[in-house]
């Protein structure tokens, strides 16, 4: 259907191109041909230059600036406004003048010299424009028109005027339906350029999925490693951010606020808006009214940005308000202590003070995210995994199969150990260096959290891996050491010599199962704090290696109630000798001031 300049799919590309997007933009979120974005904006400029503006003011209301403005400049001077085709406006003249005197149609054509079909068609468009502002007898009278002849052209205007007011109306009802189109065309303008790069981002994360590493998913799609480790710092840093809900939440979201702009260009009612979005009529009047400007121009970018600020929170994050509570933090953190356990020793040392309590997860954001928290990123290393931002988790490949025989399976293990009720129930594991060169056994208490770490620094044989075992449990008392959980690593291929020796009983967890033992697994990560991936073992003293050992087990621990592993060892240990004795020790690890459970 041909479409005028004024139709509603011309007055939304005009718009767009007054709005300073360029043609190419505004043809293609206004659906239409490259064609008719010219023409419309030829009418336009004609339209301006009829009304009485110079070349100059007319495209810069038209607010499109180009070569053809000069065609369209030369076309207005040189132009009459009438079509190629149409008669000579003499000859009218003459026709007019014959018919004026009481001559009947056909013979004013005659005179005139036009044939008597276009002398009707003049008539009836003298008819149709007296038609709008008189009554029909009074124009009946004017032109001399017969009974037959008027009451049939009167049903034709009629007829004309229901088809252009159906046109318009179909017109107005495309338009509207298509604004939802037009606002997501609006709100993401993606170029190819873009839609390549979200491919190859979401190409990237699958393979991640995958469990490919970032050197690996890069090298697979041709891409630098430096730009894999920008996605996912993009990826971290917005993880946390709230993503307003779309067309259904509380508040407007920008693709309504964009449809609200489009359908104010249509000349939409309120209520219209409102039902097309799914909204009340008042929520789009405070709209308008919060966001027009001064000449009563509505931006829905500008509108979105504006509210967005005003749903900001104005205060500071706690951190970096709280010079005292960011000092105390900054301390433990130098000190290796976790984020939970700063906030768990918080709450015990200041249970009155919830200005100095905070809770973990504002530590870590402060610490993982670029948004000022407070805390600066020097303190990352000092988290147990040492990162600088979030990374999600996936898992890899299974290994390879067992090799340790005649093993007792940990369903076999008694149900008692599960609850935590007694010590002695030990879970072990080797951490290892790069190449698998030098080892450390880490065994852990599963009651108290009490952990060992023993270097290997020349091998982890077997052999070796019995011996270092059988040292570190020479001077436990026997109630100390009841059942070793382990992987099924080769380390533990002479199990049963092991056994004969410490008089333990091992038990096996399933292979690729880490939750089985997850005390032992949680002991690893803290000492990989202290001994990072990729670092050569064998160079650590024993002296160091006890150290660290040390310092790990005077940590308050939250499944502890915030008590050391030290202290709730040392009192089993001395179980047997005094029951009086552990009374007076338990006693001494819950004193009115936390602080003291740190250096038992």
């Amino acid at each position: 259907m041909y479409q005028h300049f004024d139709s509603p799919t011309g007055v939304r590309f005009l718009a767009f191109v007054k709005e300073g997007k360029s043609f190419r933009e505004s043809v293609r979120l206004a659906g239409i041909g490259k064609e008719t974005g010219y023409r419309w904006l030829r009418d336009e400029y004609l339209q301006y230059r009829s009304e009485g503006l110079d070349h100059v003011a007319a495209q810069k209301e038209l607010g499109f600036i180009s070569r053809n403005a000069e065609k369209w400049n030369e076309r207005f001077l040189s132009g009459t406004g009438r079509h190629h085709f149409q008669v000579d406006p003499a000859v009218e003249e003459t026709f007019w003048s014959s018919y004026s005197t009481g001559m009947s149609v056909l013979s004013a054509a005659a005179s005139a010299g036009v044939k008597h079909t276009t002398g009707y068609r003049w008539v009836y468009r003298r008819f149709i424009t007296l038609r709008s502002r008189l009554p029909l007898t009074e124009v009946v009278r004017a032109l001399r028109l017969s009974p037959g002849t008027s009451v049939r052209w009167e049903i034709q205007r009629k007829e004309e005027l229901k088809a252009e007011k159906a046109r318009q109306q179909k017109a107005e009802r495309d338009a509207i339906g298509t604004a939802r189109i037009v606002a997501e065309r609006v709100a993401a303008p993606w170029s190819p350029a873009q839609k390549r790069r979200a491919l190859r981002e979401t190409r990237y994360w699958d393979l991640v999925s995958a469990g490919c590493s970032n050197a690996e998913a890069c090298r697979m799609l041709g891409m630098s490693r430096r730009a894999g480790t920008k996605l996912r710092n993009q990826r971290a840093e917005q993880s946390h951010k709230r993503v307003p809900a779309q067309g259904s939440g509380r508040y407007l979201s920008l693709l309504e606020r964009i449809q609200i702009a489009d359908l104010l260009r249509l000349d939409c009612s309120l209520r219209r808006i409102g039902r097309e979005l799914g909204r009340c009529p008042s929520t789009i009047k405070r709209e308008l009214d919060r966001h027009r400007d001064g000449r009563g121009q509505y931006s829905p970018h500008a509108a979105d940005h504006s509210a967005s600020q005003q749903r900001r929170r104005p205060r500071d994050r706690k951190l970096k308000r709280n010079r005292r509570l960011r000092a105390i933090v900054q301390r433990k953190l130098n000190r290796h202590w976790s984020p939970e356990q700063i906030c768990g020793w918080l709450a015990l040392q200041f249970p009155v003070e919830p200005g100095l309590q905070l809770s973990p997860e504002t530590i870590y954001r402060a610490l993982l995210f670029n948004d000022d928290g407070g805390l600066d990123k020097k303190y990352c290393p000092r988290l147990r995994t040492g990162r600088k931002i979030r990374r999600h988790r996936w898992r890899t490949g299974s290994g390879h199969g067992a090799v340790v025989r005649n093993m007792t399976m940990i369903s076999q293990r008694p149900p008692v150990i599960e609850t935590k009720t007694e010590a002695g129930h030990w879970e072990g594991d080797l951490i290892v260096g790069p190449g698998s060169t030098s080892a450390m056994v880490t065994l852990r208490e599963r009651k108290t959290h009490y952990g060992i770490i023993i270097n290997l620094p020349i091998d982890h044989t077997a052999a070796r891996t019995n011996v270092a075992i059988t040292a570190a449990f020479a001077s436990l008392p026997p109630h100390l050491k009841q059942t070793l959980t382990w992987d099924q690593g080769v380390e533990m291929a002479r199990h049963h010599e092991l056994a004969a020796a410490t008089g333990i009983q091992i038990y096996f967890a399933e292979r690729s199962s880490p939750w089985q033992r997850g005390a032992n697994e949680n002991f690893n990560g803290l000492a990989r704090q202290y001994f990072r991936k990729g670092t050569d073992l064998s160079k650590y003293t024993h002296e160091y290696v006890k150290s660290v050992c040390n310092e790990l087990n005077t940590r308050p621990r939250k499944t502890l109630g915030y008590l050391t592993p030290k202290a709730l060892f040392q009192a089993e240990k001395s179980t047997t000798l005094a029951t009086s004795g552990y009374t007076r020790k338990q006693s001494a690890d819950r004193p009115d001031s936390p602080e003291r459970c740190v250096d038992p």
